[in-house]
């Protein structure tokens, strides 16, 4: 079979020796991408095989199948033959040699249109479209030469659409007319790809020489770069220091949450950090340049002179301490309290000064918001508590012989919660009588298991709005312990009320008081749903509230944790590996020594 011309550019243009190399391209191009090639010729060959076993004669698909390996085995040995000696023969020769070969390939896959098309519809369609996919495929393949693309393309599909041109059907007449309009694609398709292919070796082969100049230019610009990089380096390391040394300044004093204001010795503002710029609500370039006195109320402006010559008298770099509290003023003419640090500092031979400001209106307004709540505490619950706690104590004192057991039990139990809410209340009002010092805390020896009974007393009433059960283990230890009985029954209290909230209802939360390495334990165990991981990291935490999607009542484990530190002892939680939750807590079981503070 002849061989056209690679390319098509007009022959008196071409250069023989650069067209021979061209075709040797080409060919190569050929027989580097055959081995993938066999390898699915061969998989296809045994789908086809797999799928038509029950439609065409055993024999036939047998003898199709062994031409088909016969034809791949040549193949592959010219591959091989082609890789150890390509010098044996002139590049044309392997060009027809290979053009043989996949004519031989195409003969045997059209033949299968023929000789084992079957007579069911649905095998006919997976015949049509397997052979219709390897053309496709192969045109990929083959179309670097495209008299090799020719020599595979029409065996394959010009049997294919004359077999279906002479079948009986509409159907298959119209499968027919698409074979050969899919014939006539991938062949211009072929056409279309060698072209492409003939002008990108083209390209490439006449680039050669120009690109091994360029690269022997490149190589000396390269040393001549290497010098002036050696140069350059010792510089750029510097400037980069100094380039990094000042970003991380400034987006030091970006990021702070503090305003921060440099002024020169004449008062004018020279910088001025972002939250400096929020506080007083003025764009940068609307103060630089401008007196510092600005920023001040003018009432108090003369004031302020007055504060900053004395400060600059004393001498000395901090002129004035962090938290001294004094007015600012905003761009919309709002005067707001904010806290003032002011030290001078040096820049060569300038001197100047530097101001830190924090806005404090929102912890003015948390305080006025404080003091009123405490207000409110001591006047409208103290007050109706009080009352309420004397009443229930005349009862207690006056009618217990008149009341039958569970009604007295009833009316003590109201009694000492009444008087545990009271006590909780007199802390609150004590911690903000005392600017956050402590409340008022009196140590002493305490039965451990009594304190668990009062605590379970007190918490009967939740537990039976949630229709859980509390049951006290009877086994548990009798132990000694050290502490205050109204803050370690609140924490006891906060455990088991969490425990309950975790309950499902008709269930039972157990408790028991162990002992355990010198420590008396109170475990709460439910048989509920155990806590996240991710709720279970902050579930002691007094800072972070548990929202109660996680399940937790979202108050009193915080508390209970610092009440159990300030006793030496710890609270915790697990998840039970049989299900639920554990909340303990762990209180040593000594008594104190003498001389011991409480």
């Amino acid at each position: 079979m002849a061989l056209p011309e690679a390319g098509d550019a007009p022959e008196a243009a071409r250069d023989a020796t650069g067209e021979a190399e061209l075709f040797r391209e080409q060919v190569h191009l050929l027989y580097a991408s055959l081995p993938p090639g066999l390898l699915v010729t061969l998989i296809n060959a045994a789908l086809l095989v797999f799928m038509e076993w029950q439609a065409v004669p055993g024999l036939r698909l047998g003898v199709w199948l062994l031409a088909v390996v016969v034809v791949a085995l040549a193949r592959y040995r010219l591959v091989a033959d082609y890789r150890s000696t390509p010098q044996a023969h002139d590049t044309r020769v392997w060009a027809r040699y290979y053009t043989l070969a996949t004519l031989a390939a195409g003969s045997v896959w059209g033949a299968s249109a023929v000789w084992l098309f079957p007579r069911a519809l649905l095998p006919q369609v997976f015949l049509f479209f397997l052979l219709t996919a390897m053309t496709a495929a192969a045109v990929v393949s083959f179309a670097a030469v495209f008299a090799v693309a020719l020599a595979f393309v029409i065996p394959v599909l010009a049997p294919l659409a004359l077999r279906l041109s002479l079948a009986d059907g509409r159907w298959h007449h119209a499968m027919g007319v698409v074979a050969v309009l899919f014939m006539t694609a991938m062949l211009l398709t072929a056409r279309r790809v060698e072209r492409t292919i003939a002008t990108t070796l083209r390209l490439r082969l006449e680039n050669r020489t120009l690109v091994a100049r360029l690269q022997d230019e490149t190589s000396a610009i390269h040393g001549l770069n290497e010098e002036l990089r050696r140069e350059v380096a010792a510089r750029g390391r510097a400037a980069d220091e100094l380039s990094e040394r000042e970003a991380y300044i400034r987006a030091v004093l970006e990021h702070v949450e503090e305003g921060i204001v440099t002024v020169d010795h004449a008062g004018c503002l020279r910088s001025l950090n972002r939250e400096a710029l929020r506080i007083f609500g003025y764009e940068e370039s609307e103060l630089l340049g401008s007196h510092f006195s600005q920023l001040v109320p003018p009432a108090e402006r003369s004031e302020y002179a007055r504060f900053l010559e004395n400060r600059l008298a004393r001498g000395g770099e901090r002129l004035a301490g962090r938290g001294l509290e004094v007015n600012g003023l905003r761009r919309d003419g709002t005067v707001f309290p904010m806290e003032l640090g002011l030290s001078a500092m040096s820049v060569g031979e300038r001197r100047g000064f530097v101001a830190v400001t924090r806005d404090v209106t929102a912890r003015r307004r948390a305080e006025r918001f404080k003091s009123d709540l405490v207000a409110t505490l001591g006047h409208e619950i103290k007050t109706p508590l009080t009352s309420a706690l004397g009443s229930l104590g005349l009862l207690t004192e006056t009618g217990a012989g008149m009341l039958t057991g569970d009604d007295a039990r009833l009316l003590r139990m109201a009694r000492s919660n009444m008087e545990r809410l009271a006590r909780t209340v007199a802390d609150i009002l004590d911690i903000d009588k005392h600017s956050g010092g402590p409340v008022t805390w009196v140590p002493a020896p305490l039965a451990l298991l009594g304190l668990v009974e009062e605590a379970v007393i007190a918490e009967t009433e939740y537990a039976r709005q949630r229709d859980v059960r509390l049951a006290l283990d009877p086994c548990s230890s009798a132990l000694m312990i050290y502490g205050d009985h109204t803050s370690l029954l609140r924490a006891l209290s906060y455990l088991i009320a969490n425990a309950i909230h975790l309950a499902p209802a008709h269930t039972t939360v157990e408790i028991a008081v162990t002992s355990e390495m010198g420590l008396g334990v109170v475990s709460i165990r439910d048989c509920g749903t155990a806590l996240p991981i991710e709720a279970r990291a902050r579930l002691f935490d007094a800072r972070t509230e548990v929202a109660h999607g996680a399940g937790v009542a979202p108050y009193g484990l915080g508390a209970a944790r610092a009440i159990a530190e300030r006793h030496k002892g710890t609270v915790g939680y697990e998840a039970r590996e049989a299900g639920g939750s554990l909340f303990f807590l762990r209180l040593p079981a000594n008594m104190p020594r003498a001389g011991d503070k409480a």
